[in-house]
């Protein structure tokens, strides 16, 4: 009983003071406003960069064993 109070205890916090759920300030004023602003398009990017990297490097090294596995077959070493 006292691990699930102790569990429930945050949640509970955070249900009767739900200021303390808000964002931090940067991402607060980036999404809280209407139009768009500098801190929310540097947001985005960072999403889009941070989203397109597990592509880049797999893709990266699959072209790299890809070329090596070519140059192996060229020289006749397979």
């Amino acid at each position: 009983m006292k691990k699930i109070l102790i569990s429930l205890l945050p949640m509970l916090v955070l249900i009767i003071l739900p200021d303390l759920l808000h964002a931090c300030p940067n991402c607060k004023e980036a999404y809280m406003t209407d139009g768009q602003t500098p801190v929310s398009s540097g947001f985005n990017a960072s999403i889009y960069f941070m989203m397109a990297m597990p592509f880049v490097v797999i893709g990266t090294v699959t072209l790299r064993i890809w070329l090596a596995r070519r140059r192996q077959v060229a020289n006749g070493e397979a």
